[in-house]
């Protein structure tokens, strides 16, 4: 389906893309096919009427006599109390309420897909599901959401109009809190409530509500996560991404931080990193090591001596052969700061505050890895949160995007839960490093060891975030030749093996990103199956 609306959109650029694919470059050739694909105007409109309405018939085939659900109105103002409402149509023998405005429209097959949700997972105490937004122009944009995300959630409101509460569930969270109202402050307080008690907050990864007014919505929703959260900052954005911007409240007191930078020659790369994180504002103390990788130009050499003399860095000699896993982890046990941040030499912060934004987010109880946005200098996406999956491995989500695009916007332009998060600029707290066994330098010596340490954070318990307030300038692998020598191309085969097995990434289907989207490209796209 992408390749066919591929070359209805650019046949020139689709042959091109065609091209790559048969010279073995597929992932990145299904990269620039998909978002050929994604630009005809077609495409979308096509997804819904056929794929999307057989996933949906597809779910319900088995489902019994549709339950019991209520449909109610959230009032504006004088909103009733939620557990009154509640109690009477548990009482009329209802089982599932959703609430919504007068601006939704449900599916109308919405009560046999929750029955038939209730038979495939009886704990659930509330589902929520995907949206059509409607835009002035009568377009229709997708909100294609992961599992549960409450970074994601605090930054518009995901339920309303687009979940069921189970009644019995419902009620016993809102025990002892009998004054909650029945409007988006008291659905995301139930919402919540039901989280922190350890019950199933379900995401159908199926579209089932048509949503309009879109603006006031999300005046009115700045307003809630303020009342809600109201520790944390939150701030209408300044782009066209529909989203919040959501702020983490500071620390108690600013962490030291290690800034750990493996270099190798390129004086030209590592002057301008070093100077932009020179530029960095922050209020704790930054400790720079860069650990030189068997430098040989005078140039180099000199800068180098001349930073250290100047007590501007730390420098930590390693002449093996390269190994980012060894070479960071050599570093890690010599740190001084609380907290880690592994940085490439090729990485260039586009603000002062970059670092601040992570170390917010770092410094939240449960957080293991914070990752950045990283820009290639076209402005398009190089790192928005890695998946587990894409291409059969790990992927980043929606590279090659232009980073102020609004198409699928969840995914690159907000902060949210991801699985993993790139180590070209990586912030994670030193005894956390530590608990894991810090980088993989014995299989992993090159590729795949920051998700393989993410996901090692998260089997751990820790969640790992996407900052995308964090943005950078990353050019990616210029300080070190392309894997095309036969023996790079072993050792990479070999390691994408090791990922492979030892987290079963073929058969994955990763809960912070979208079963909807193809599994062969790292740009979203809706895909067939």
């Amino acid at each position: 389906m992408a390749l066919s609306f591929a070359i209805r959109a650019a046949p020139v650029a689709a042959l091109a893309g065609i091209f790559t694919l048969l010279a073995g470059k597929r992932v990145r050739a299904w990269n620039h096919l998909c978002r050929l694909a994604a630009t005809h105007q077609s495409y979308y409109p096509y997804w819904l009427e056929n794929v999307a309405l057989l996933r949906k018939q597809d779910f319900v085939s088995d489902a019994r006599i549709p339950a019991a659900l209520a449909l109610c109105k959230l009032a504006r103002a004088d909103a009733e109390l939620l557990d009154e409402i509640l109690a009477r149509l548990e009482s009329e023998g209802r089982e599932w309420v959703v609430f919504h405005t007068a601006e939704d429209h449900l599916d109308n097959d919405l009560a046999a897909v929750l029955t038939a949700a209730m038979d495939k997972f009886p704990e659930t105490a509330m589902f929520y599901w995907d949206e059509d937004w409607v835009l002035s122009d009568g377009s229709l944009v997708p909100w294609i959401k992961p599992d549960w995300s409450e970074r994601l959630f605090m930054s518009r409101d995901m339920l309303t109009g687009a979940s069921a509460f189970r009644l019995a569930d419902a009620r016993a969270a809102l025990a002892g809190a009998k004054c909650v109202k029945a409007n988006r402050i008291g659905l995301t307080e139930l919402a919540m409530s039901l989280q922190r008690g350890g019950r199933q907050l379900r995401h159908l990864p199926l579209m089932l509500t048509r949503r309009a007014a879109l603006a006031a919505e999300l005046s009115d929703w700045l307003n809630v996560a303020r009342q809600v959260w109201p520790s944390w900052q939150f701030a209408l954005r300044q782009d066209d991404i529909p989203f919040l911007q959501v702020t983490p409240p500071d620390p108690p007191s600013w962490p030291g931080v290690t800034v750990i930078i493996p270099t190798k020659d390129r004086v030209d790369l590592l002057r301008t990193c070093l100077g932009g994180l020179q530029g960095t504002d922050y209020l704790g103390f930054i400790d720079i090591i860069v650990v030189d990788n068997g430098s040989s130009e005078p140039a180099t050499l000199t800068f180098l001596a001349e930073k250290e003399a100047a007590g501007q860095i730390r420098v930590l000699r390693d002449n093996g052969p390269f190994n980012f896993s060894r070479l960071n982890n050599r570093a890690a046990a010599i740190a001084n700061g609380e907290l880690l941040c592994l940085f490439n030499n090729d990485v260039e912060p586009l603000g002062p505050d970059w670092l601040a934004c992570m170390v917010r987010h770092a410094m939240q109880p449960g957080v293991g890895a914070v990752g950045a946005q990283l820009l290639y200098r076209n402005g398009t996406i190089q790192h928005a949160g890695v998946a587990i999956g894409l291409g059969n491995a790990a992927g980043h989500i929606q590279r090659g995007v232009n980073h102020m695009s609004t198409e699928h916007a969840a995914w690159h332009a907000v902060t949210r839960e991801v699985t993993a998060v790139t180590a070209a600029c990586l912030l994670v707290a030193k005894a956390d490093f530590e608990a894991v066994g810090g980088l993989d330098e014995v299989d992993l010596a090159v590729a795949f060891n920051d998700v393989d340490f993410c996901l090692k954070l998260d089997a751990l318990g820790l969640t790992n975030v996407y900052c995308a307030e964090a943005r950078l300038i990353h050019a990616e692998s210029l300080s070190r030749p392309r894997d095309y020598r036969s023996d790079q191309i072993m050792r990479f085969e070999r390691e994408l093996a090791l990922l492979q097995s030892r987290w079963q990434t073929v058969a994955a289907s990763d809960p912070r990103f979208s079963r909807l989207f193809l599994r062969s490209s790292e740009k979203c796209l809706l895909g067939a199956a």
